[in-house]
């Protein structure tokens, strides 16, 4: 009889070190090697699932009569609201779950959120039966995404879906967390994304119904998978954003490390907005400075990228106008927005293959 790893969902097995679940000890362990040395050493994982793997995972999970829980980031909103996700989940029974609101400050308003994620589903006109906003790294609402699972639950498993990183398996364990007697971290949990390799099924409803976790679909439009994992560290924020206001004249620019630059044209005075990991550095210069800039200091002063990381790196340009009229949200997919107050134009410039957004402000 097969034994599953419960931190990562894999088969359990003996014979080679160098494939998913590895554990010497099958009888005894709970955990494969893998997830043992990320709960106990907090080690990067090697292994990681693929999205054919992913694919398939969650073509089966749709053909159950399950409740989803489709869960995002809200800090990386627009890369994590996935239209492959959006497609597949149509017609299904859908909880939108924004994560990580520990991320944004204090001073954000939940109800102001929720209206403007209920205002992005109707863009899609992707139908769901109610959105959370949650955080599963300090516990925030918690208690009232239970209670609408409860609600909508309807004697039925209860799966989380999610493009990669956006804290399915978090949220799972602080569900457990603050409902069982369980202390410690159940589900591996890693900033690197594909940590979850299969389905893990946990035991939670008194009529013997499941939390189902999932691995997750990799955004391969996210700057992570053009990084190596020394870098993350510096991207991936860990605490509350604070946010950096810039007054910027026109030809003058900022930088996001050497992960993209804003160059502003205007007749006034522009307003930015960066709301990033309070890790990663920010520059403003003059525009005509910036070709110098990438060109002297990319894994430099301009890190991440590093200089291991440069030769894979290459930059592509986009121009847009802004009417001023709204306050726009420019998101960088795997590292944060910017926020623009005023009429300009914008010239950005940010790594190929890598994806950017333009919204109204949240």
């Amino acid at each position: 009889m097969k034994k599953i790893c419960i931190g990562c969902g894999a088969t359990l097995q003996d014979e080679n070190k160098n494939l998913v679940g590895y554990s010497p000890n099958i009888l005894e362990n709970l955990y494969c090697q893998r997830c043992f040395r990320i709960k106990n050493y907090n080690e990067l994982p090697k292994i990681v699932a693929e999205n054919k793997d992913y694919e398939k995972v969650i073509d089966e999970v749709i053909k159950k009569n399950g409740l989803i829980i489709f869960v995002v980031d809200i800090f990386q909103f627009k890369s994590t609201f996935n239209k492959k996700m959006l497609e597949k989940l149509k017609n299904k029974d859908v909880i939108l779950v924004a994560n990580k609101f520990d991320l944004f400050p204090k001073s954000t308003k939940v109800e102001k959120v929720v209206e403007w994620l209920s205002k992005e589903c109707e863009k899609f006109s992707f139908k769901v039966l109610a959105i959370s906003v949650v955080s599963s790294k300090k516990g925030y609402y918690i208690d009232e995404f239970v209670n609408l699972i409860d609600m909508a639950r309807k004697d039925r498993d209860v799966y989380f879906l999610g493009v990669a990183n956006v804290g399915k398996s978090s949220l799972i364990n602080a569900v457990l967390k603050r409902f069982t007697d369980r202390v410690d971290d159940l589900i591996s949990e890693s900033m690197i994304p594909g940590t979850t390799l299969d389905q893990i099924k946990i035991m939670f409803f008194n009529d013997g119904k499941y939390l189902i976790d999932t691995p997750g679909l990799i955004n391969e439009g996210d700057i992570l998978t053009k990084l190596l994992p020394q870098s993350y560290k510096k991207i991936i924020p860990t605490s509350e954003i604070k946010p950096k206001t810039f007054q910027i004249y026109s030809d003058n620019a900022i930088m996001l490390a050497g992960l993209a630059s804003i160059r502003i044209k205007s007749d006034d005075v522009i307003s930015l907005i960066v709301y990033t990991s309070n890790d990663l550095y920010i520059h403003r210069c003059k525009g005509t400075n910036l070709n110098k800039l990438y060109n002297e200091q990319l894994g430099k002063l301009l890190n991440p990228p590093s200089y291991e990381e440069i030769k894979n790196i290459e930059y592509e340009i986009k121009n847009i106008k802004l009417d001023g009229i709204k306050k726009k949200t420019i998101w960088f997919s795997g590292f944060g927005f910017v926020s623009v107050v005023g009429k300009c134009e914008l010239e950005i410039k940010y790594v190929k293959n890598t994806d950017i957004y333009i919204t109204n402000s949240i």
